[in-house]
């Protein structure tokens, strides 16, 4: 697992005083929502995300914070 996303996770369960299992299960159930949705523009959102299927939360996490990173140091 990727050192930032485990560190993350344990972070959110920590806080929502879970196990990182939970948090990982809760992640992956709102990825499935959100991939499987027929909304267009929510389609479209996952057509521009460079994943090959449904992303892993680890996978979806060192993403968003690429994503995140790639935007602040354009402003």
């Amino acid at each position: 697992m990727n050192k930032e996303a485990d560190r993350i996770i344990a972070l959110i369960a920590a806080q929502e005083h879970v196990s990182k299992e939970e948090v990982l299960k809760e992640m992956q159930a709102a990825i499935d929502a959100g991939y499987n949705s027929t909304d267009p523009s929510v389609r479209a959102q996952w057509d521009a995300m460079p994943f090959h299927g449904k992303p892993a939360p680890q996978e979806f996490i060192a993403y968003l914070a690429g994503a995140i990173s790639e935007k602040t140091w354009k402003h």
